[in-house]
């Protein structure tokens, strides 16, 4: 299946970012695939990239200084 289609658990694990088609007050992207809020979006609604968000802000805290 084409990359920018495939959606769910296996999806959260290849791209390098995602985010949720439902627009919420404080919509966020994800970049870890382990990440509890990204967790909760429901297959059909997620999309690989940013959307031009802000991180979640448990991405951030998770994330390891470089």
């Amino acid at each position: 299946m084409d990359d920018l289609i495939r959606h769910g658990l296996e999806a959260r694990a290849d791209w390098a970012s995602y985010y949720s088609v439902v627009e919420g007050p404080d919509a966020r992207y994800h970049n870890r695939p382990d990440c509890v809020e990204g967790a909760k979006i429901e297959a059909k609604d997620i999309r690989q990239g940013t959307a031009y968000r802000q991180l979640c802000d448990l991405c951030r805290s998770s994330q390891k200084p470089k």
